[in-house]
């Protein structure tokens, strides 16, 4: 019989309207937020300023951090780790998307310990972050990433081009608001992508060495609400009944993350995006599903039957090998439908930069890569790569 551990210290505020709480819950936890937003989203659709005053309603002094890029890099990371010093900040505030909700993470270690947040991401020999971080309540925007439910805190070492994450319980937030009603404007691209992100992080930490019992549960159901919403809410972005269900997707999918990890997808795509910031995370995932689940379906095929199922395909009178063999098309449909069954040639990569990618990931995403069933070596991970060129 399997024993396990599971956790996730982070009290989740779910549904629609619950960000009219923000004010409330930021102010249990400090009296002078750092508000960190992307660069312009947040600003022009007023829910910079609806933030701001949520707060400041509860008698909350804010400071304003709005400079975080997509695919967030060190330098503004310890750019607003300093401003939240100099400005006396006593808990962070992140209303936006993955990005900005990793970059406040990252923010909320960087304004109480010394060294460049880089230090906290090196593959070896580290620093560890403690219980001097900052106090965090995240807002997403996206379904998404389940940053808001998770300990890590990925962010690109520009320097040495890596794209690593802290990962610590002192990472956690203390708040997550997931409110689908902040998701109703998001573009159709942004929905695909970070859509499949919520599946890849279901799949992943299904197939995963470390789940459980309970982490798949979890995923089965996020990867069901994924394979029904979001075709729905990729054509329809108004439909709060579709934006529900991603939500409530993204929050499985974020209890499966925190508790069991990703395997060769996203040890992958981290060197990806590092080399490539322009790539979208979950574009970057997508090119990489078809070709991972045409060569793993072997090494579990009860789980790859299932996602085939949960996807729509009908195996009820096919052996368990050919149905987990349907996983693959089962995925690549639903990448069509929102514009993802692509290549990575078309994201930009230079196939000459592939077995640099290999390298970068057995370097310093070798803790992802090791959760994948069967390992991966090199030559493997390059032929990955090549298949989904």
């Amino acid at each position: 019989m399997l024993e396990f551990d599971f956790f996730n210290p982070v009290r989740l505020s779910f549904g629609a309207g619950r960000f009219d709480g923000l004010g409330e819950q930021a102010a249990e936890h400090g009296s002078h937020a750092l508000l960190v937003t992307g660069r312009s989203s947040a600003r022009k659709s007023g829910l910079l300023d609806r933030a701001s005053k949520l707060m400041q309603d509860n008698g909350m002094k804010v400071t304003v951090f709005d400079r975080v890029e997509p695919n967030p890099t060190d330098a503004s990371v310890d750019e607003g780790g300093e401003l939240a010093r100099a400005e006396g900040c006593d808990v962070v505030v992140a209303v936006g998307g993955g990005s900005t909700m990793d970059a406040a993470k990252g923010i909320a270690v960087a304004a109480t310990h010394d060294g460049p947040v880089a230090e906290y991401l090196k593959p070896k020999d580290r620093l560890e972050p403690t219980d001097a971080t900052l106090p965090l309540v995240c807002a997403t925007t996206t379904s998404g990433t389940s940053s808001e439910l998770t300990p890590f805190a990925v962010i690109t070492v520009q320097a040495a081009k890596q794209k690593s994450a802290i990962r610590s319980d002192y990472a956690y937030p203390k708040v997550a608001i997931v409110d689908p009603e902040l998701t109703l404007t998001c573009p159709p691209y942004v929905t695909g992508s970070t859509g499949i992100d919520v599946l890849c992080h279901s799949v992943e930490g299904y197939l995963s060495t470390s789940a459980t019992p309970l982490t798949d549960h979890c995923a089965e159901k996020a990867m069901e609400l994924v394979g029904e919403a979001l075709p729905g809410a990729y054509a329809d972005g108004s439909s709060l009944q579709h934006r529900y269900d991603l939500s409530l997707a993204n929050v499985f999918a974020g209890y499966v993350l925190s508790n069991a990890g990703v395997t060769v997808l996203h040890a992958l795509e981290h060197p990806i995006s590092a080399h490539y910031p322009d790539v979208a995370h979950g574009a970057g995932l997508a090119v990489l599903m078809v070709g991972y689940a045409e060569r793993l379906w072997e090494r579990e095929p009860c789980k790859f039957a299932r996602l085939a199922e949960l996807l729509g395909r009908n195996v009820a009178s096919l052996t368990e090998a050919e149905a987990a063999q349907q996983a693959a098309g089962a995925i690549k449909d639903l990448l069509a439908i929102v514009g993802l069954d692509i290549g990575l040639g078309e994201l930009g990569v230079e196939r000459d930069k592939l077995p640099t990618i290999a390298d970068d990931t057995l370097e310093y995403m070798f803790g992802a890569l090791g959760k994948t069933p069967g390992g991966l070596d090199r030559d493997e991970l390059i032929e990955l790569l090549e298949a989904s060129f």
